[in-house]
């Protein structure tokens, strides 16, 4: 395509304590992610009260053992969602990431959360340090996770702004299974309705694994293809020898 390209925005390194553990466990998860944003109130008391696993956890951070470091987007939502209330484990994957689009589906339109890019990453400290401080000040928590929805969509919209201008492109591709959010897909979507650049999203395959299994299974069909290409086109060749 002309003038476009796959943007991958990185989000801020973090280290999930136990690895695909965390993603069963929201507090686990915000382990990694809360260990580095200072002057966050203490969780372990109200209106948080995250259980004992937490602290376990943020203890294999500290001593950086059963942790991998990774930039996932979905463990940024878990750990708003442990912010929120959503402290038990969850029973399906998805689970409180779903549970925090829901809150923010039923609150009004709010003010965005800050989300800045440095360097060449989106901060996820503002973003959970405004999120931990409403929470303290007993904002309605539907009000917190739309602000916090809304924070994510202007970060990735101002961040694509700047790539697409430093790199002239005019196609954006919005991917990966955060974009199985809708409300953050309309969200971003309508920011970038009124700017210069086109938006491609998934439409007959899913933007999540699914899409990703489909995508290697067909490198595998073709990788075949190839090979047996290859090896008429060699004994094509002997039958001349």
């Amino acid at each position: 395509m002309t003038g476009g390209v796959i943007l991958q925005i990185s989000l801020g390194f973090h280290d999930p304590a136990g690895g695909d553990a965390a993603a069963h466990y929201p507090v686990q998860a915000a382990a990694g992610f809360l260990t580095q944003v200072e002057g966050l109130p203490d969780v372990l008391a109200a209106p948080f009260s995250f259980p004992e696993r937490y602290r376990n956890a943020t203890e294999l951070v500290g001593k950086n053992v059963r942790t991998f470091t990774t930039t996932s987007v979905g463990r940024l939502f878990d750990a708003a969602a442990a912010l929120l209330g959503f402290t038990r484990g969850v029973t399906f994957e998805g689970q409180a990431a779903i549970w925090l689009e829901q809150l923010a589906r039923s609150s009004p339109l709010t003010a965005p959360y800050p989300f800045p890019l440095t360097g060449a990453e989106l901060d996820f400290r503002p973003l959970l340090q405004a999120v931990g401080e409403d929470r303290v000040r007993a904002r309605d928590v539907r009000e917190i996770a739309r602000s916090f929805h809304g924070g994510i969509a202007q970060g990735l919209h101002d961040t694509l702004r700047v790539i697409a201008h430093s790199h002239e492109l005019d196609t954006v591709v919005l991917s990966g299974g955060v974009f199985q959010n809708e409300l953050l897909l309309e969200d971003l979507k309508c920011l970038l309705a009124d700017g210069p650049l086109r938006v491609w999203t998934n439409h007959a395959v899913p933007p999540n694994d699914g899409g990703i299994s489909l995508g290697q299974a067909a490198l595998a069909a073709f990788g075949r293809f190839d090979a047996a290409q290859a090896s008429e086109e060699i004994a094509t060749e002997a039958s001349y020898a």
